[in-house]
């Protein structure tokens, strides 16, 4: 099936080869689509992350744009050809910096938290203004020069605090098969001293238990690790309460039989 943003892509392939950047208001891309945008395109960031893991974004790189900058009180957005902005040498080496910092972290670290101003000393030079206002600039795609330093590295970012000007960045290769039984036993045998992982790791988990049939495990950590929804976006809390009542649902069936 088609995606409703197909109309999108093809408006942004049209565009005249000359113009590198382009200023669309959201009611202006609402009637391009055809349809209204999600609540969380308008008041979420990273819901314009330029990232191919997400069925939007996808048109707009497949279309030879990327978003720029992100307006929310404007309601707008800027598109910029990828051709038309070709990352610099200095800029590369920058983030080379980057990606060799994270490169050389001990083995043993899994999770970083680093202020703004440390990540202008690593990469030897002052962050641009995108990264103090917009989330968008912190996405974890290889299709920016500073996504890919960390993620080619191994590394994704885990949140953004634009206000403190701090962002955690935890090591990517999580092994659920094996991380989440060993979490399932501490918490279940001993609940008191146990810290529950960041939201978005522990609703992976969930949806991970729902493929594979770990159904006590999803609700386990659903109802009893302390898990909050506060800080995903909607579309992720609608996800992850819906991979919870299949869970659940599952694992009740045998009432039925019962009864």
């Amino acid at each position: 099936m088609a995606s409703k943003y197909e109309p999108l892509k093809e408006y942004l392939k049209s565009r005249d080869k000359s113009e590198q950047a382009l200023k669309l208001s959201f009611d202006e891309i609402e009637r391009i689509i055809g349809q209204s945008l999600p609540y969380t395109a308008r008041v979420d960031r990273p819901w314009w992350a330029n990232t191919r893991a997400s069925y939007h974004a996808i048109r707009w790189l497949d279309a030879g744009w990327k978003v720029d900058k992100v307006d929310l009180l404007g309601t707008s957005v800027i598109f910029s050809r990828i051709d038309g902005n070709k990352v610099s040498k200095t800029t590369q080496v920058r983030y080379e910096n980057l990606r060799r910092f994270f490169q050389n972290a001990p083995s043993q670290q899994e999770q970083m938290a680093i202020t703004f101003d440390d990540l202008a000393k690593i990469v030897g030079g002052k962050l641009p203004d995108t990264a103090f206002s917009d989330r968008t600039w912190w996405a974890n795609t290889r299709s920016s020069p500073q996504g890919k330093s960390w993620t080619k590295a191994g590394w994704k970012i885990e949140d953004v605090f634009l206000n403190a000007r701090i962002v955690t960045f935890r090591k990517k290769g999580d092994n659920p098969v094996k991380n989440i039984p060993q979490f399932i036993k501490r918490l279940l045998d001993n609940p008191e001293h146990v810290i529950c992982p960041a939201p978005r790791i522990v609703a992976g988990w969930i949806r991970f238990c729902k493929r594979t049939g770990w159904y006590f495990q999803a609700v386990v950590l659903y109802e009893k690790s302390g898990f909050s929804t506060s800080s995903l976006t909607e579309n992720e809390c609608a996800d992850v309460d819906e991979d919870y009542a299949v869970c659940k649902r599952e694992l009740n069936r045998y009432k039925e039989a019962v009864n």
